[in-house]
């Protein structure tokens, strides 16, 4: 399998710090750390034991990476999903910071085979120059990111690629071809086209077990707009983009172990709408217009129990939740028509779907 870790052990980190200052009788709380105690504890962060007990099983794994949407979110970045598969390690979208969360996660960004984009809002690729690079520079592939979506990703790639042009040759001035191959810069771009029938679908990726669906859905006034469903080893999750509700999702969902599905509450964004109208800002303007074009809670709930699958988890969270006890509120008309488990996902929320198996776990990789 991909070298899978979660280098993350803070808990773990902290008490082995506590420890050393204890032993240490305390002084060193008034000054600087002698040396070799702090280069212990960085060589102990650079080189922590790879725990890989989570993905020792042969399993369909998704971690959203970025929960949140173009409001400020102090605890969600832009949009993104990440899902584990066999020897596969596939991102769908490039939200802001995400690039950054991947790492949060533990997974290694040099392991990373492709990168898959529903549309064009810059929530949703924001960071695809800062992925671009941190790949070929933390592991100086040869060969570029493999990049795929509908019309439109030439231009986009083009445009983060010419953005980056000027760091690319001083990083190869600095380190050197082989340590950061020219080649490996940038992205080779995969363009498919579904066409205009809002039920149309495609096979775009297929690989070692591993099979990506590209379909439309409808995102207007924004257009192309795709969702897509990832199938591994008789198990599979959908992953919706940005869209109202539409047969296409229905359509495409169905007999899916889990949904990860946008959603947007009126209600709520009728009352940031409120809230904003005596501000100098379109803040008002911007809550009224988007509710035209996302997916509701109760659409989601109904799309999961028409396509019958297990798992519903709500993301590219609309408008934002200020406080956790308001979760429930958010998901309310979801529940209220879906049976099936409902969870608003967080940035590091992780599903674990093994093979020849029902089971859904998920696990919070840092809440």
């Amino acid at each position: 399998m991909v070298d899978f870790v979660l280098l993350h052990k803070q808990a773990f980190l902290i008490g082995l710090i506590v420890l050393v200052l204890l032993v240490a009788g305390g002084a060193w709380l008034l000054n600087d750390l002698p040396d070799p105690v702090v280069a212990a504890l960085i060589k102990f962060v650079v080189n922590s034991d790879q725990d890989e007990s989570l993905f020792e099983e042969d399993a369909l794994f998704v971690i959203t990476t970025g929960t949140g949407a173009p409001m400020p979110d102090r605890r969600r970045v832009g949009p993104q999903a990440v899902v584990l598969a066999g020897d596969q390690l596939l991102v769908f979208d490039a939200g802001p910071g995400s690039t950054r969360n991947i790492e949060l996660s533990g997974l290694e960004i040099s392991s990373v085979d492709a990168l898959f984009l529903t549309h064009y809002h810059s929530d949703h690729i924001g960071d695809i120059g800062e992925l671009m690079l941190k790949r070929w520079a933390t592991s100086g592939p040869d060969e570029p990111l493999p990049i795929y979506g509908p019309p439109g990703a030439d231009a986009v790639v083009a445009g983060f690629e010419a953005a980056y042009e000027l760091d690319r040759t001083y990083r190869i001035a600095h380190h050197g071809e082989e340590a950061v191959p020219p080649t490996g810069f940038g992205a080779e771009v995969h363009t498919f086209d579904l066409g205009a029938d809002l039920m149309s679908s495609e096979v775009v990726y297929e690989q070692d077990g591993v099979q990506v669906i590209a379909f439309n859905v409808d995102h207007t006034p924004v257009f192309p707009a795709v969702g897509y469903r990832i199938n591994y080893r008789g198990r599979s999750v959908v992953i919706s983009g940005d869209t109202i509700f539409t047969d296409s999702l229905i359509h495409h969902t169905m007999g899916a172990d889990v949904l990860v599905s946008e959603a947007l509450d009126h209600d709520m964004s009728a009352m940031v709408a409120d809230a904003g109208r005596e501000s100098e800002t379109n803040i008002s303007t911007i809550a009224e217009d988007i509710q035209d074009y996302h997916i509701t809670p109760e659409g989601a709930g109904i799309v999961a129990r028409e396509a019958g699958v297990s798992q519903l988890l709500i993301t590219h969270i609309l408008p934002p939740v200020p406080v956790d006890f308001l979760v429930n509120t958010f998901l309310a008309d979801a529940r209220d028509v879906y049976d099936g488990d409902v969870r608003m996902a967080n940035d590091g929320t992780m599903v674990i779907i093994p093979i020849d198996s029902a089971e859904i776990d998920i696990v919070e990789l840092w809440n």
